[in-house]
């Protein structure tokens, strides 16, 4: 992972400008995170969000993670979670178990 850090905080700072303080984390799950990535692989990220997306928001974060695939030739998969669900759900849900056990913090506030 360390390998990747640049793209990484590249991808935070983006998340961070777009979402500013409604953004609570980003969390880099599936096979990035496990370290069973190939070159094939897309890269999982998770963002938790305290408050409602708006489509400005939800455009621009997609902007981005087009931008980060062409720059850096990966497929970046960024789905928005709202906080308050996933803190309810996250013992429940088979996903959000699975994003809260094998996840790894990119950024937290």
């Amino acid at each position: 992972m360390e390998d990747n850090r640049e793209m990484f905080d590249k991808l935070v700072k983006g998340l961070r400008d777009i979402y500013g303080d409604m953004l609570v984390s980003v969390l880099l799950y599936g096979s990035f995170a496990r370290g069973t990535n190939t070159r094939e692989s897309d890269i999982d990220i998770a963002i938790l969000v305290d408050g409602r997306e708006t489509e400005e928001m939800r455009n621009q974060m997609v902007e981005l993670a087009v931008d980060m695939d062409l720059e850096y030739d990966q497929v970046f998969s960024v789905l928005n979670i709202d906080y308050k669900n996933f803190l309810e759900w996250a013992d429940i849900l088979p996903f959000y178990k699975n994003v809260r056990e094998e996840g790894v913090v990119l950024w937290a506030a």
